[in-house]
């Protein structure tokens, strides 16, 4: 009995010595992709690209970066100025419903996440995209329950109206 118990201790001794000694020089494995945030150039290019003729891959792909870089107002603008069938597209939808909410505009985001959420109940979108627009619905309309206008002011309420729609959609279905 004691033997074994000594084992174990060395085995797990080993184990730490081991960690210890290479885990600095181990790099973590990345489950995502990194995030490329589109610098100044690839900024000008997207624009350019949306200048030349607003596609919905051009007016998605522009209004993504300018949420990447923070700037929600200028994604609104640019999904606003798309023509009305890329407007439709849940993508854009979806884009819009995150430009919204970053400005403070709980009800209108809603109303964008629900767009997003019935195009997508038609069977027209990537799993990712139905799951992503599903859970943002939820999400929103948690927090016009909760009356929260601006997410910016009440941090407790959005926090609270997070976790509340969190336990409506549990499992998503891949196709």
């Amino acid at each position: 009995m004691r033997f074994g118990l000594f084992v174990a201790n060395g085995v797990v001794l080993a184990g730490v010595i081991w960690t210890v000694g290479l885990g600095p020089s181990v790099k973590a494995s990345q489950l995502l992709p990194p995030r490329a945030t589109a610098g100044l150039g690839e900024l000008a290019a997207l624009e350019a690209r949306y200048a030349e003729g607003r596609t919905p891959a051009s007016v998605t792909a522009l209004a993504a970066a300018y949420l990447e870089r923070e700037q929600p107002g200028l994604a609104s603008s640019a999904l606003e100025a798309a023509p009305r069938e890329v407007r439709e597209l849940p993508e854009a939808a979806h884009l819009s419903a995150r430009a919204l909410l970053r400005r403070g505009r709980v009800h209108d985001a809603l109303a964008a996440a629900e767009q997003a959420s019935a195009a997508c109940a038609t069977g027209g979108c990537p799993a990712w995209l139905e799951a992503k627009s599903e859970r943002q619905r939820a999400f929103l309309e948690q927090l016009v329950a909760a009356g929260v206008e601006d997410p910016q002011i009440d941090a407790t309420a959005v926090r609270a109206a997070y976790e509340r729609s969190a336990s409506e959609v549990r499992l998503v279905a891949m196709r």
